[in-house]
């Protein structure tokens, strides 16, 4: 049987920046007859091996499904600094491999942190009551696992 081994290391957000925020106008609106907010997501994972980071770009736009039209977007950078990196994130000819678990726990951070800022965004919208849906993360990568085979 093989031994686990228990790795140490630290990681921290590093940055958190807003690269976008746009709120479209579809017209005057009441809030109860708004219906439902699609909520398309799109994540991608950059590898900054020179500061030690991973970088997490994720965009995000609300489409009000009854109208057919988007309300907004949102487009954000998170930063996590993970030290020691060449321990925990590990290269090959293919590309870096990151831990299942790592990614897991980094998506999570990054779909808490999009909730609060469109929270903050909408804020005097006509959406600024909508309920934000959890992201469930296990759902999302094995999606993108599966499209990527």
């Amino acid at each position: 049987m093989k031994e686990k081994k228990d790795i140490q290391f630290q990681m921290r957000i590093s940055s958190i920046n807003v690269l976008r925020f746009s709120q479209y106008d579809v017209g005057e609106l009441e809030a109860s007859k708004l219906g439902i907010i699609e909520y398309q997501s799109d994540f991608g994972v950059n590898m900054l091996e020179q500061t030690s980071e991973i970088a997490i770009e994720t965009t995000v736009k609300l489409k009000i499904q009854e109208l057919d039209k988007y309300f907004g977007e949102l487009k954000t950078i998170v930063k996590f600094q993970i030290t020691p990196f060449d321990t925990i994130i590990g290269k090959d000819n293919v590309g870096y491999k990151v831990p299942d678990t790592l990614i897991l726990n980094l998506f999570n951070i990054v779909a808490g942190t999009i909730r609060g800022i469109l929270y903050e965004k909408l804020k005097g919208t006509v959406l600024q009551n909508e309920v934000l849906p959890l992201i469930d993360v296990n759902k999302l990568i094995k999606s993108r696992q599966t499209e990527a085979n």
